[in-house]
């Protein structure tokens, strides 16, 4: 999610969204604060990154940010029903040309951090809709990977680790043979903390 900077109208450039930190306020508490702005949902993961440390080019200070990555449930009903407003655009992750300098570097830190951590643990499971098929999974960590997954090593991995368990049902309407739906074996908090291996 990006957002207009409104200290660049001329060249129409874009940014990450941000707060400045209130006296009193916990990290955790402004960026939760920034998602809730924009995100019709509360199921959501966030995870801080580190300081990033620059100089601003309106007031010639130093500063610093700090940097968070949010994993975000898509409801569709849910975003359906919550107009953007025009200020504010949902891109692809290789769409960002118009963003701010200063957050690129942040963005591009950020993806670097989150695929190392989706390598390494089952943290891309928070991402899962309540029921689901293995592919669904796959093609998830590939998404966001960027790269193709070994199909039968990775079903293999998933279900000697009991991430998941098997749910009476099918997929319906498709032309080839139905999946099964499946469901998380545990909860997301303890999906990410207490999985940690290497897919």
């Amino acid at each position: 999610m990006l957002i207009k900077n409104e200290n660049d109208v001329e060249h129409a450039s874009w940014k990450l969204p941000s707060s400045i930190l209130k006296e009193g306020e916990s990290i955790l508490e402004a960026a939760q604060k920034i998602v809730k702005k924009h995100i019709p949902s509360d199921d959501f993961f966030l995870e801080q990154l580190k300081a990033f440390d620059y100089t601003s080019l309106l007031s010639f200070q130093y500063g610093i940010s700090i940097g968070c990555y949010a994993m975000i449930t898509n409801n569709k009903r849910d975003f359906e029903e919550k107009e953007l407003h025009s200020d504010v655009a949902w891109v692809e992750i290789n769409d960002t040309a118009g963003l701010d300098k200063k957050h690129t570097i942040i963005l591009d830190f950020g993806i670097k951090e989150l695929r190392k951590n989706m390598c390494c643990s089952a943290l891309g499971f928070n991402l899962l809709p309540e029921k689901f098929t293995l592919l669904q999974i796959i093609q998830l960590y590939e998404e966001i990977l960027g790269i193709e997954i070994n199909k039968t090593n990775f079903r293999r991995k998933i279900l000697q680790r009991k991430l998941v368990r098997s749910l009476d049902e099918k997929e319906e309407g498709v032309s080839y043979r139905a999946p099964k739906f499946y469901s998380l074996n545990m909860s997301k908090y303890e999906m990410f903390w207490n999985m940690k291996f290497n897919f």
